[in-house]
């Protein structure tokens, strides 16, 4: 088959995450399938930072951290109290956040973040990297140490789109292994 049919169809979609060390010069990529995708919001990305720092991370006490604020990436109080958590357990003396926090009501103007050991619940913010800090003491309850959240469950493609990948995508495959890999029969009658 040519590629031209395909051009208006939806192969099956891999989300692109990605977090550099900038003193290692050392860039990791996280692929996620659309079908262990959570959904937009904060929890992949605070699932994939929290991985990023247990798995790569150099022992830093004080990590500085700049988000590009990607489409569908809405990190505001989940990736703040993140943060948090990782300075209030001691995983961190201090973490910076340099971000534009969309729709978030009284942050929205704040573009700098920062959390320390030192004002443990306190969320520092600036407005630009060289303005007045103002803070914001946003701690209810002190998290116990090493207790991590509930894993949620993703739950699987849906079948209508199971069918799609399977219906529309699959001809494609010239290889049956990978065919069945990607967009294999769903179980799940139409």
């Amino acid at each position: 088959m040519q590629v031209g049919p395909i051009y208006f169809a939806t192969p099956r979609k891999c989300h692109v995450f990605g977090m550099c060390a900038e003193g290692t010069g050392i860039q990791r990529f996280y692929m996620i399938d659309e079908s262990e995708m959570p959904g937009k919001g904060g929890d992949c990305v605070t699932s994939l930072v929290h991985h990023y720092f247990s798995h790569f991370g150099a022992g830093e006490k004080h990590a500085e951290i700049h988000f590009d604020n990607a489409v569908g990436q809405n990190k505001n109080n989940t990736i703040l109290g993140y943060c948090m958590w990782r300075v209030l357990t001691g995983l961190h003396e201090s973490v910076s956040l340099s971000m534009m926090l969309p729709g978030h009501t009284n942050l929205s103007k704040y573009y700098h973040f920062r959390c320390t050991a030192d004002e443990p619940g306190v969320l520092i913010c600036r407005e630009f990297c060289d303005s007045e800090e103002v803070r914001f003491n946003l701690l209810k309850a002190r998290p116990e140490a090493g207790c991590l959240p509930t894993v949620k469950v993703i739950p699987p493609l849906d079948h209508l789109r199971q069918w799609y990948l399977y219906e529309k995508i699959a001809p494609f495959f010239i290889n049956e292994v990978a065919r069945d890999i990607v967009c294999p029969k769903p179980s799940i009658p139409k």
